[in-house]
Parts: structure tokens; C-alpha cells; sequence
């Protein structure tokens, strides 16, 4: 078997809208002991959210704020991300149990790989339950808190909710980490499948 790094994945570039799943939940899904071929890592059309009083009312087309509004695709990674942030608009660092990573922007190039002592994804918080989303902790904030970016579950699919306005504008599912570059230029989502990095349609 070859241990030769896999190169970095296709991506899908398009934005499907505010209802989306990243494309990798659907290579896990299949028969029993059927593996399917790898898709592009991207995102793809899936319903809005319905959990009763729930707010959500899509994008904001005007903001310039990547996420907010429509975003474009630009790369993907394939190591796995429990949790990200930005270091500056040049660098995007993640952590994985047991492993901290680096990737740098826009390409997403793994620049580094570190095994600490201590476990950097030990204490994450628990996602909140979906009616409790707007309102709970975020785990991410845009720039000027114009957005909050929060972790929570969608029966066993892991979900990003973006939340502006007190409303959800953005509904990922299939993600458990997601980040803003301090300009809010990109759009980082992550999971067990790997990295997302977007930036805004205006940007592109």
C-alpha cells in the first residue's frame, strides 16, 4: 500500500445557498462494508432547518461579511478539524484530538504538524441544542459581531449555525468547527472529513 500524501482534494466552489451539507457526510453514508468513491469536499443543497419557534431566515445578500452572505469555495484540506481560528488573513490553525495544525491561505497547504503533550481538542465545549442556538456561546465571532458562528447537532450530523440578527442565516450541516479571518474575508468550516475555506462572492 502506498504512503505517498494524497494531493489536495476537488472542491465544489459553488454556493448552494443558506441549507447546506458538506458533500464529504455523504461518502460515509452506504451499505454496510460498500465504500463509495470520494466526492469533491464542497458543499450541496439539503432542506432548512424546522425545529419549531427556530428564526432562520437565509443570507444576507448586501454583507460583505464572508458567510453572511453567498461565499465561493477556494480550497479544502482533508486533515480533520474540531476547531479553528485565524491567525491574521494569511494563516488558519486548527485542532484535532491530539494533533494542532496549520494551513496556510488560500491554499490550504499544510505548513505544520504538532503532537503535544496535553490533548488541544480536550475541553471543547458541547454543542448546543438546537433550540437553544441563537443565544448559547458562540464559537465563532465575525468581525464587528456582525455574526456568531455556533456548534450544535441536528439529530447525529454535527451543525454550524450562523446567526445574525438573532436569526440563523446560515445552517451547515455535517460541520463542527467554523472560524472568520479577522477581516471577515474568509469562511473557514471544519470536521472529522477535513477543511472548508471560503470567502465572499464579492471578493472573487
Amino acid at each position: 500500500m502506498s504512503t505517498k500524501p494524497l494531493g489536495p482534494p476537488p472542491i465544489i466552489p459553488d454556493d448552494p445557498g443558506p441549507w447546506s451539507v458538506v458533500s464529504m457526510v455523504f461518502a460515509q453514508a452506504g451499505r454496510p462494508g460498500r465504500r463509495r468513491p470520494q466526492p469533491p469536499m464542497g458543499l450541496m443543497l439539503s432542506p432548512a432547518p424546522d425545529f419549531g419557534g427556530l428564526d432562520a431566515v437565509g443570507l444576507d445578500e448586501a454583507s460583505p461579511v464572508a458567510g453572511v452572505g453567498r461565499v465561493v469555495v477556494v480550497a479544502a484540506a482533508r486533515e480533520p478539524a474540531f476547531a479553528l481560528g485565524f491567525d491574521g488573513e494569511e494563516v488558519l490553525r486548527g485542532v484535532s484530538p491530539y494533533v494542532a495544525r496549520a494551513w496556510s491561505v488560500p491554499g490550504l497547504t499544510l505548513s505544520s504538524e504538532e503532537r503535544p503533550p496535553e490533548d488541544p481538542a480536550a475541553g471543547l465545549p458541547e454543542p448546543a441544542p438546537p433550540p437553544e442556538v441563537v443565544g448559547s456561546a458562540p464559537i465563532a465571532v465575525a468581525p464587528g459581531g456582525v455574526a456568531m458562528a455556533h456548534h450544535t447537532r441536528e439529530g447525529r450530523h454535527d451543525v454550524i449555525a450562523v446567526v445574525a440578527g438573532g436569526a440563523i442565516v446560515r445552517w451547515v450541516r455535517g460541520a463542527r468547527a467554523a472560524a472568520w479571518s479577522p477581516e471577515g474575508t474568509w469562511f473557514a468550516v471544519g470536521g472529522p472529513w477535513g477543511v472548508l475555506l471560503a470567502r465572499g462572492r464579492e471578493a472573487a
